[in-house]
């Protein structure tokens, strides 16, 4: 039985469907980051009453690219475990950041990974270095406007 791979292999065409059936909005047809969670953020304020958010985007910026390295060691050493592992705890920092679409590519990973489905594993952390590219563009580009 051969199975399509299609909706791992290309995120930025895959359609999930609502509750009643109908389809929603494609990963790739939305924003790489929700600008409000990034408004949330920068209203976090230091002692002296200033925005940490600089701070924080670049502690996730710094983060993510080892995270990604660990995920294609693991991958490399055929480590389904190592892969849901990795994949969990790269959700909630991109999901902290409103990067939705890699949130939901990392919560496709762990399930897939944790099936063991290393071919799968594979396509999604390529979509995952991907999508990242374009989540720290946004940043960057965000960064340079405020």
């Amino acid at each position: 039985m051969r199975q399509d791979r299609t909706a791992v292999a290309h995120p930025e065409e895959r359609r999930k469907e609502s509750p009643g059936g109908e389809p929603d909005v494609a990963a790739g047809d939305r924003p790489a980051v929700d600008e409000t969670v990034i408004e949330q953020l920068a209203s976090i304020t230091d002692a002296q009453g200033f925005s940490v958010l600089g701070e924080l985007l670049n502690a996730f910026l710094g983060a993510v690219p080892g995270r990604l390295e660990a995920l294609d060691r693991a991958l490399a050493a055929q480590d389904p475990a190592a892969l849901a592992d990795q994949a969990h705890a790269l959700t909630g920092s991109s999901a902290s950041f409103g990067a939705r679409g890699m949130a939901d590519l990392c919560r496709e990973l762990r399930a897939v990974s944790e099936r063991g489905d290393l071919e799968g594993s594979a396509l999604l952390v390529g979509a995952l270095h991907a999508e990242f590219l374009r989540v720290r563009a946004w940043l960057v580009n965000f960064r340079r406007r405020t």
